[in-house]
């Protein structure tokens, strides 16, 4: 399951993403305001995939997805402060009608399952095959907390970042893209936490582009110290402090940054080039003009997210990506 929560001051938006994990732990990593790495804690506890949020997960209801339209599967088990976001109802409806304005019918039939939650003024959103182990249907969710101003679309808040980043990981770790069936042992090329990438596939390029010749020296990372020494070495490689994490985060990323950011780099960094490298995708180039004309846009600099407190992303996989 990938999650992830951003935080704006003013004008400044405060990157925030949450948890990485297999099966049933959590890994968070502190980030100081320069952006580095300066705690890293592991917790145990248990794995969302195939049981119900409920209140412990901040869990409110549970919706099919048909088209345009949400219908009520469940609501969950709540506490007394959460109940009244769950009831709810209309705000749930605007959510989603936000979501359905801002991405295209079109690109996003893939995602069955929507969740509202409450993320305690911390999680934002997140992804998750709706089955471990099939990558064509997904739920997602985002959080009512975080849901303020849904009157109008402006890609420079944060709950339009958070759908734009969430929706980003079902784009490119769906099963066009990527091979849950193969095993990483049988990869002959990248294998992502979700499976084999395909060599044509989204990822595959952006792996090729900053991954391939730094990807052992990742995996070693032991520490929060280590991670924070291993983006600054190869900052000029990412689009924000987050996109370090792994490849699959780092794509999330660069799309996102691909879709609210004003124009094309012009750099020659590799951060640079993996964003122009989606203008060299008519389906992405496409896929990003039809976003920016959903609402109000504002331009936006690659890498300009400052100040982040806390990075950390949660997601169940079969196998790690470290």
């Amino acid at each position: 399951m990938r999650r992830v929560n951003w935080f704006f001051s003013n004008a400044a938006m405060i990157l925030v993403v949450l948890l990485i994990a297999t099966s049933c732990q959590r890994e968070e990593l502190v980030i100081d305001d320069n952006g580095n790495v300066v705690d890293n804690i592991t917790n145990t506890g248990n794995s969302d995939h195939g049981h119900d949020h409920g209140s412990g997960d901040g869990g409110l209801t549970l919706y099919a997805i048909s088209g345009n339209t949400i219908t009520k599967l469940k609501d969950y088990d709540v506490n007394s402060q959460q109940k009244s976001f769950q009831l709810d109802k209309v705000k749930h409806q605007k959510m989603w009608e936000y979501f359905t304005e801002l991405i295209p019918l079109t690109a996003r039939s893939q995602i069955l399952e929507f969740e509202v939650f409450h993320g305690e003024g911390e999680l934002l959103g997140y992804v998750t095959p709706v089955t471990e182990g099939d990558l064509s249907s997904w739920k997602m969710g985002l959080a009512i907390d975080a849901a303020q101003d849904l009157s109008k679309i402006d890609l420079a808040t944060e709950f339009a970042y958070t759908s734009i980043h969430e929706y980003a990981h079902v784009l490119t770790l769906n099963n066009t893209q990527v091979d849950a069936s193969t095993s990483e042992a049988n990869c002959g090329g990248f294998h992502v936490g979700e499976g084999c990438v395909r060599s044509d596939s989204y990822i595959n390029e952006l792996y090729n582009l900053g991954w391939a010749d730094i990807i052992d020296e990742h995996k070693a990372i032991k520490s929060g110290d280590d991670e924070s020494k291993f983006y600054t070495k190869y900052k000029d490689r990412f689009v924000t402090p987050y996109a370090a994490s792994n490849p699959a985060e780092d794509i999330a990323e660069v799309f996102t940054v691909f879709v609210t950011s004003d124009s094309r780099p012009k750099g020659n960094t590799i951060a640079d080039k993996k964003v122009q490298a989606m203008y060299e995708r008519p389906d992405l180039l496409n896929l990003r003009s039809q976003i920016r004309q959903s609402g109000v846009v504002r331009a936006m600099v690659p890498g300009s997210w400052k100040r982040p407190k806390k990075l950390h992303s949660h997601i169940k996989r079969p196998v790690s990506l470290n």
